[in-house]
């Protein structure tokens, strides 16, 4: 590789041309080599992806080792990630019409239904957010970053793990018991539906606590049956409602807070496109964690926000980009 066209931080990719011209991402990975941190990250990166052949997932094109460096080189995406060009700066956003987001969120739910139901064996990202959702020049969503994810061997419902993540997307059980399944990306998948739809943040420390938050801002409309409100204006009025409030009406599925009531992500995927009907189907409160330092359920008769202070592993104001 000859000429570095941008330099980032560490676990953020710099863009690089190869000798013939060819423009490819490059993550790079930093390992203390005395305990070796950083090194499962890694690996964990090359043996998820090596095998994964999807259109909705990142290619990883080739990995290196120098040192205490891990570099992993990716296709370069035009148009960086799903966070940039709905919530980045002005020079970064992109005006999303009704038709980029509906692609975008099918995209990705076919994607996570490879990963938990296709792949060899099955994979539970752990880590779905808009700033690991890539875009190719076509809008084409890519999942990426897949350097906390997790393999569920054969007739293996859940593993239990440490929490890792990011607050607004965490299920709230695997947040309070470390429990992983396949249901803690489809809870995950809902809220970034809802932010796909909605064209808000997560969470938005800016406003008041019980408005911080957007699966109880989209619960309190669908309750009031005024779930319209929620779709974000720049998609202008000539869009098909019916269609906007089924998608949101599968954000909230997937975000409930009973782990087994959430559908499977294949199951998602034929709501989105109206194979499964669910015009009467009932949707349960959403689950959410807004304190890490103090998790517990919401009781049915109260929605389960948690402390007012807002506290994460990592920040809900992830980098603007990030690749696996």
């Amino acid at each position: 590789m000859d000429s570095l066209l941008q330099t980032r931080s560490e676990k953020v990719p710099l863009a690089l041309s190869t000798r013939n011209g060819i423009v490819v991402a490059v993550k790079m990975l930093s390992v203390e080599l005395e305990s070796m941190r950083g090194e499962r990250e890694f690996v964990s990166e090359i043996i998820t992806l090596s095998n994964l052949k999807h259109e909705n997932l990142v290619t990883l094109k080739g990995c290196c080792v120098d040192g205490a460096n891990r570099f992993l080189v990716y296709n370069y995406m035009e148009n960086n990630s799903l966070a940039q060009i709905l919530l980045g700066g002005e020079q970064n956003r992109i005006k999303l019409g009704w038709e980029p987001r509906r692609a975008i969120s099918l995209g990705v739910a076919r994607g996570l239904a490879y990963l938990h139901e296709e792949a060899k064996p099955h994979i539970v990202h752990r880590d779905i957010k808009a700033s690991n959702i890539l875009l190719d020049q076509n809008l084409i969503p890519k999942v990426s970053d897949f350097g906390l994810s997790r393999i569920l061997r054969d007739n293996v419902t859940h593993i239990s793990t440490h929490v890792a993540g990011t607050l607004g997307y965490l299920a709230p059980e695997y947040a309070i018991s470390g429990r992983l399944t396949r249901k803690t990306d489809v809870y995950s998948f809902g809220v970034l539906l809802l932010e796909i739809i909605s064209g808000q943040t997560v969470v938005n420390y800016d406003l008041e606590h019980g408005e911080r938050y957007l699966v109880q801002k989209a619960w309190e409309l669908y309750r009031a049956n005024s779930i319209l409100q929620l779709v974000d204006p720049i998609v202008g009025m000539n869009y098909p409602e019916e269609e906007a409030v089924r998608f949101i009406k599968v954000g909230l599925l997937c975000a409930q807070e009973t782990a087994k009531l959430r559908p499977e992500m294949s199951r998602a995927v034929r709501m989105l496109t109206n194979d499964i009907d669910i015009e009467g189907v009932q949707i349960s409160q959403p689950g959410l964690v807004s304190d890490l330092m103090n998790i517990k359920l919401g009781q049915k008769t109260t929605f389960p926000s948690i402390s007012s202070k807002a506290s994460s592993m990592e920040s809900s104001r992830s980098p603007p980009s990030s690749y696996s």
